[in-house]
């Protein structure tokens, strides 16, 4: 196994409740053949927050990362990309349609796509929903590819009970329109939907794969006004429900019903959504991360439960769990797990598959550092599973600067099967710095 790292580019927070990373279901990382494309994001200085960021799309050539295109539109959340076999690229914008002063409001969604080998000249075209529908900058998106029939996906999130989708052939051209509503939330004190985001999305001949988080207000009245009290904030979110849904051919079928893979709702803990893989077989791969509570409640609501964080896998077909294991499992005594943002919570992972279809997972382990309590210290993993969901092998990657969260090129965002992972994200010790990694898995 060989491995290179090198930074790309940095870039300044603004407050504005996104960042680089923010369609983390998706990707903004893309390979094609040797070909490695970023779509990068920036805020501007003079434009206020929210939507004070514009996307850029980078190529690593001659052995240096080349921005090719900068976009002249103002945003909120970074531009996820897919790409094709014959080489086009696909990027989804969501850009802002008020004066530059207003907070928050009108967006209007679009695909823009360029052809090789230039890549700096790209074509438009609108994202159209099945019904009239505006949609805002908080958006939540989530794309995807089928490299083999050239065809993608994208969803958008509108308001907190559904999301509208449309799938698009090669050339922008749509073939069909929807939309899906989120699972429903019964068992709450106040029943509600649960908004489920930074979904991950897989396309594989018109059969369409949909893992997601919940990503609510605080539904536990208690809790949430125990949690007012000790951070001043009058909003606090829930991510802990994963669910699980598909339809084996988005044209003629709908959606089944929603399946609930994981929750951790009754200690007040995080499961969060990681990746998502289909295999030949037509077998379903699951990939999550859960802390088992909040530990600022611990205390007070449930002292007996112990702090773990854990990396877990579950193989299905159709929608029956067949295997559910942890592939990485850490309680408080073996280190101190940094609690680490609100949203991954120091544990991350990613599948790759392989040219021989090896499924393997990259995965960043995130601890505070015992000798200064305001630094981070992070491991990175190349974990390769066997059918089963056994681990067959559990190898270290020493980057010079760990991994903390990332991006990879995946299948499910166009790119071939490869012996090489592509990795885009964010590094150990530095929070406004974007780096690129490369692992060549060898044999």
């Amino acid at each position: 196994m060989k491995f290179f790292q090198e930074k790309i580019y940095s870039f300044e927070w603004k407050n504005n409740g996104a960042g680089p990373l923010w369609c983390f279901g998706s990707s903004c990382i893309a390979s094609i053949d040797d070909r490695v494309f970023v779509t990068g994001w920036e805020t501007l200085k003079d434009i206020p927050p929210l939507n004070c960021a514009r996307w850029m799309l980078y190529e690593r050539k001659n052995n240096r990362w080349e921005r090719l295109y900068t976009d002249n539109e103002k945003t909120r959340e970074p531009a996820p990309i897919c790409v094709l076999s014959d080489g086009k690229i696909f990027v989804s914008e969501n850009p802002f349609m008020l004066e530059k002063e207003a907070y928050m409001g009108l967006t209007l969604p679009k695909f823009s796509f360029s052809l090789p080998p230039d890549y700096r000249n790209r074509k438009n075209v609108l994202f159209y929903p099945c019904e009239p529908v505006t949609f805002i900058e908080h958006s939540y998106r989530n794309f995807a590819a089928d490299r083999e029939n050239s065809e993608l996906i994208l969803f958008q999130n509108k308001d907190y009970d559904r999301a509208y989708w449309s799938l698009i052939d090669e050339w922008g051209n749509t073939i069909k329109n929807g939309k899906i509503y989120w699972p429903w939330g019964y068992d709450y004190v106040n029943p509600q939907p649960i908004r489920l985001c930074y979904n991950n999305v897989l396309l594989k001949n018109r059969a369409v794969y949909i893992f997601g988080t919940s990503d609510i207000i605080e539904p536990n009245p208690e809790w949430r006004k125990y949690k007012r009290e000790l951070t001043g904030r009058q909003w606090d979110y829930d991510f802990r429900r994963v669910f699980f849904t598909f339809t084996p051919d988005i044209i003629n079928e709908p959606f089944r019903n929603w399946v609930e893979i994981s929750s951790r709702e009754k200690t007040a803990g995080k499961s969060r959504n990681c990746d998502l893989y289909v295999d030949k077989e037509g077998f379903i791969h699951l990939l999550w991360m859960e802390k088992s509570c909040d530990e600022r409640l611990r205390e007070k609501f449930f002292p007996d439960e112990p702090l773990t964080r854990s990396l877990k896998y579950a193989k299905l077909k159709d929608q029956t769990i067949l295997i559910k294991k942890d592939i990485l499992f850490l309680d408080e005594g073996e280190k101190k797990l940094s609690s680490g943002p609100l949203f991954w919570g120091g544990i991350w992972g990613r599948f790759h598959i392989t040219e021989e279809n090896r499924l393997y997972i990259f995965a960043s382990i995130i601890s505070d550092d015992v000798n200064n309590k305001n630094k981070i210290v992070a491991e990175n993993f190349l974990i390769e599973l066997d059918n089963q969901g056994n681990i067959k092998g559990n190898y270290p990657v020493n980057f010079e600067k760990p991994f903390t969260e990332f991006h990879t090129s995946s299948i499910r965002n166009g790119c071939a099967p490869s012996n090489t992972i592509h990795i885009y994200g964010s590094v150990v010790q530095s929070d406004n710095e974007m780096y690129y990694g490369r692992i060549d898995i060898q044999g």
